[in-house]
């Protein structure tokens, strides 16, 4: 189907189709190409996002516990007390945040109390079994990661200031010696997915914008490949129509107008041009010889040059010249000829038509004496014929009955046949019956057992008891009428093969008759054959006599009538101009 529509389409269309679909290959191409980059690059942008979030935390504990490092050495420095220092470092814990206010800090001990808190609720409490939402033990995974060289990151389940639920977050632990603090951060996993999801927002705005571009790109590509390609196959489609003109006959419309575009469009269109001026002038000139030719002037010279495949045309033109100018002189010569001959014909055929013509007579009183005589004979067997017809009738009506009989004595094997199958069938009723009765019994028997309940059971029982009684009557009365029958069909099966036997005899005797009377008349047809072919003879005698004269008659008007065609002929030849 797809190959018929492309077959159907114009050279502009299939221009642009073939075009329309590189190109959109191409812009596909491309398009899957940046789609690819695209995605790869806000991909690369999203784990650095997650990576950012991570690396967050991570300084903000690094610079808390710097923090807590200096506040420490002034104590060491005697700049301030062991006290003065502990309130301080309790109080930077508590009290700092990051991130516009949203991050902030905690710290718990090697024995899971929690030493500072933002929340007073949490600090001072023994957490280290505490179980996150998710059933995990987190501060214990906040103890070990904190105790990694350089701290690590936990991700456990929490709740969220101001909101209700359950919330993934990830924390950064580091520990501060010291004072067996493990000061931890964290980050909810939604906020980062919130700030995540902005960037494939833009992502999904970009692919938008890549998709809006590219099918605009097609668009345009089209319209201007659909104007581009119109400039360029319109002369063609001009072309085309007077091609197909000329294909059916046409040479007289105009050519199309030369295209001027220095391109193989021109060369088509000058040589569409040509092609059509030359086909008219053929034409023209083939008209013009064949014009005159009908007017009977064979003199007129070819004088065109026939380029090219038509040189032949030029070629015929001057041998059909020759060969009608070489025809008409001998038609002439022979017309004189057949004049003359003809005369002479004429007179001959003439006495040869008087001399047939007395034979004819003589011939016709014979032949009337043998058609008495044939006449006679055919009477006669025609006579025998219709006896004989008589005869086969006879013979054939005696078969007739003969294969009726043999149909009957059929017809009555047949009811014997069928008397015998209701014999046996109405022993199995009778069967049927005996065995109806006795499972009537059986069932009499069985309500009477079951008393009460068993009355109505035992009405029905007694009820088919009757029924199948009455089948074996009709059974019995059936099997009688039936063996009656059968014995009255032996009866007439005896008489029939008897009659049969005599019709059998008489048909023989019907055969020898009738083999009598064909001989009979095959003999007289034979007599009246050879009078037949002796009165035939004669008949082809006087025939031919009869056709010798009028052949002769005929062969002296004909040649009258030859010589008058021929001065016909002559004159007609006449009209000719010959060179």
């Amino acid at each position: 189907m797809i190959k018929s529509k492309m077959h159907r389409l114009q050279v502009r269309g299939k221009l642009i189709l073939f075009v329309s679909v590189m190109v959109f290959f191409t812009i596909l191409a491309l398009t899957s190409i940046f789609y690819v980059s695209l995605n790869r690059a806000y991909q690369n942008w999203i784990n650095e996002s997650y990576q950012s979030y991570d690396q967050k935390i991570k300084i903000a504990v690094e610079n808390m516990v710097s923090v807590l490092e200096v506040n420490y050495k002034r104590y060491e420095n005697g700049e301030i007390t062991e006290a003065e220092a502990r309130k301080n470092a309790e109080s930077l814990v508590r009290d700092s945040r990051y991130d516009n206010g949203n991050g902030y800090f905690w710290a718990d001990t090697s024995k899971g109390i929690c030493a500072v808190h933002r929340n007073p609720e949490y600090e001072g409490k023994e957490r280290y079994d505490d179980k996150d939402m998710a059933g995990n033990f987190y501060i214990r995974d906040l103890i070990k990661s904190g105790s990694k060289s350089g701290g690590g990151y936990t991700d456990f389940y929490f709740t969220k200031p101001g909101q209700d639920g359950v919330f993934a977050k990830r924390a950064y632990t580091l520990k501060f010696e010291p004072y067996d603090w493990y000061i931890s951060t964290g980050n909810y996993i939604d906020d980062i997915d919130r700030a995540v999801a902005e960037h494939q927002k833009e992502k999904m705005t970009e692919v938008v914008l890549l998709l809006a571009v590219a099918v605009a790109v097609c668009v345009v590509g089209l319209l201007i490949l659909a104007s581009v390609l119109h400039r360029i196959t319109a002369p063609l489609t001009s072309i085309a129509g007077r091609l197909k003109l000329l294909a059916e006959g046409d040479v007289q419309t105009p050519p199309v107008t030369i295209s001027q575009t220095g391109d193989e469009m021109e060369v088509l269109s000058r040589a569409t041009d040509e092609l059509i001026t030359e086909m008219r002038e053929v034409v023209n000139d083939i008209t013009r010889h064949m014009k005159s030719m009908s007017l009977g002037d064979m003199t007129l010279p070819v004088d065109k040059v026939y380029a090219g495949d038509f040189a032949p045309i030029h070629d015929s033109l001057v041998l059909i010249y020759q060969q009608l100018n070489r025809t008409l002189l001998t038609i002439s010569q022979s017309a004189e000829q057949v004049n003359a001959g003809s005369t002479q014909v004429a007179d001959a055929a003439q006495a040869l038509a008087a001399g047939a013509t007395e034979q004819a007579g003589t011939i016709e009183e014979l032949s009337s004496s043998i058609a008495e005589v044939s006449d006679k004979v055919e009477q006669s067997a025609a006579h025998i014929e219709e006896a004989t017809g008589y005869v086969e009738q006879t013979v054939m009506r005696v078969e007739e009955s003969n294969a009726r009989m043999q149909q009957m004595l059929s017809a009555m094997d047949e009811i014997k046949s069928a008397s015998d199958e209701i014999g046996k069938i109405t022993k199995e009723v009778d069967a049927i019956a005996s065995q109806t009765n006795l499972l009537a019994l059986n069932a009499a028997v069985e309500a009477a057992r079951a008393g009460e309940a068993g009355k109505g059971f035992a009405v029905v029982a007694d009820e088919v008891r009757t029924l199948a009684a009455n089948v074996a009557e009709a059974a019995k009365k059936t099997a009688e009428l039936v063996e009656n029958a059968t014995h009255a069909v032996e009866g007439g099966l005896v008489i029939a093969k008897e009659n049969a036997e005599i019709l059998g005899e008489v048909t023989g005797q019907a055969n020898q008759v009738k083999v009598l009377m064909e001989n009979v008349e095959r003999a007289s047809r034979e007599q009246a054959e050879a009078m037949n072919e002796v009165t035939y003879g004669i008949g082809q005698i006087s025939a031919v006599v009869q056709s010798n004269a009028a052949t002769a008659e005929e062969s002296s008007a004909s040649s009258e009538e030859l010589s008058a065609q021929a001065n016909v002929l002559r004159n007609e030849v006449e009209k000719f101009k010959i060179v």
